[in-house]
């Protein structure tokens, strides 16, 4: 099993991707709950627009707790076209390829559901009601023990995950299953430690944070501890850290997803909040940039050995297997910027000032802090 310990802005898309075209089994969270996909590919390609195209059979399977019992529900398809399209989100140089971006995110039926964590207030922005299935009688009747293993079953489920309060499985119940949901696992997914705009999550220190991601670690009394059975498959497995060597590049794409990676704090542009405020910025890039050496420092706390993958260079087939390497420019920012010079200067000349002033060499490699 391979662990793939992402963060903001650090390819998780692109190894998504990888692991749907080379028909891998990978393990999401999704409302605090675990989420299994496996892919079985027969076709696959590039459309003459160059996006990426699969049929495929596909099993989802979500994991969770009600009523203090450990359920799951599944859904199964068989030979469905699938198209996979990127485009940067909230991006500053070219606004059209957000806008783009922004009617993906709303179309999508499994992101509708969305909280407002600053305010600790749900949000509804995303949420459309008219593109759902089922009445709430419906809801009830399709969630029941009679249709489970239909995929209405699995359909209800999704659409209650979205408008109801979730509860993680907690730290006994993951340690009971942990077999049962990492079996034949092939990539598993966790995301970022906490955000740069947010304040600091409870149990930050251990690991844990704003995103869903941090399914791993459950709450124990007062502390956030990884449960014994777990830790013992993330010390079996590779571990492995992604970064950015093309140092210039990786600034310039995480200015240019400031409002996405801020989650929407502040108003300003990129631009215009270096201008307002040139060390919140720095401070900005500082947390991103640390990012990989504070996720190293917890697995090594730890005892989980990993690697660190560097995005530029490192080959996906050769660390993550699979016989089918997606060009790395598919979920770049850098072929939406065509056009856009003026943007594109701004957002260069600001990271130039942040190289110089940090001293960062090219290739860069993370250091401890």
């Amino acid at each position: 099993m391979k662990v793939y310990w992402g963060y903001s802005n650090s390819g998780k898309g692109h190894i998504k991707f990888h692991g749907m075209m080379n028909g891998m089994n990978m393990l999401f969270s999704k409302f605090k709950n675990f989420h299994k996909v496996k892919n079985k590919i027969f076709n696959r390609g590039l459309s003459p627009s160059g996006q990426l195209w699969m049929y495929r059979d596909l099993e989802e399977r979500m994991y969770y707790r009600k009523n203090n019992n450990f359920l799951s529900c599944e859904s199964n398809l068989h030979n469905i076209f699938t198209k996979i399209p990127f485009y940067p989100q909230d991006a500053y140089i070219n606004p059209e390829a957000d806008e783009l971006s922004k009617k993906l995110y709303e179309e999508d039926f499994h992101t509708r559901k969305m909280k407002n964590i600053i305010g600790k207030k749900k949000s509804n922005l995303f949420v459309n009601v008219s593109k759902f299935r089922f009445t709430d009688e419906d809801v009830e009747k399709y969630t029941s023990d009679e249709y489970k293993g239909k995929n209405v079953h699995y359909d209800a489920f999704m659409q209650y995950f979205m408008l109801k309060e979730n509860t993680p499985l907690g730290y006994e119940m993951l340690n009971a299953h942990a077999d049962e949901i990492f079996d034949s696992v092939d990539i598993l997914m966790c995301s970022a430690i906490d955000n740069f705009a947010l304040p600091k999550p409870s149990g930050y220190q251990y690991g844990t944070g704003v995103m869903e991601g941090h399914y791993l670690i459950q709450n124990l009394g007062n502390q956030f501890l990884i449960p014994p059975n777990v830790l013992n498959k993330l010390r079996n497995a590779s571990n492995i850290i992604p970064y950015k060597s093309d140092i210039f590049d990786w600034v310039v794409k995480t200015i240019d997803g400031f409002s996405h990676l801020t989650s929407h704090k502040y108003k300003e542009t990129p631009p215009e909040f270096y201008k307002n405020d040139k060390k919140l910025m720095w401070g900005f890039l500082d947390h991103e940039l640390n990012n990989p050496i504070r996720i190293a420092e917890f697995l090594t706390r730890h005892k989980i050995p990993f690697q660190y993958f560097d995005l530029d260079t490192d080959s996906y087939n050769k660390v993550f297997g699979g016989d089918f390497e997606i060009d790395k420019e598919y979920t770049s920012h850098a072929p939406t910027w065509v056009g856009y010079d003026d943007r594109y200067n701004e957002v260069a000349s600001i990271a130039k000032e942040y190289i110089s002033l940090r001293l960062l060499p090219q290739p860069y490699t993370p250091t401890k802090l």
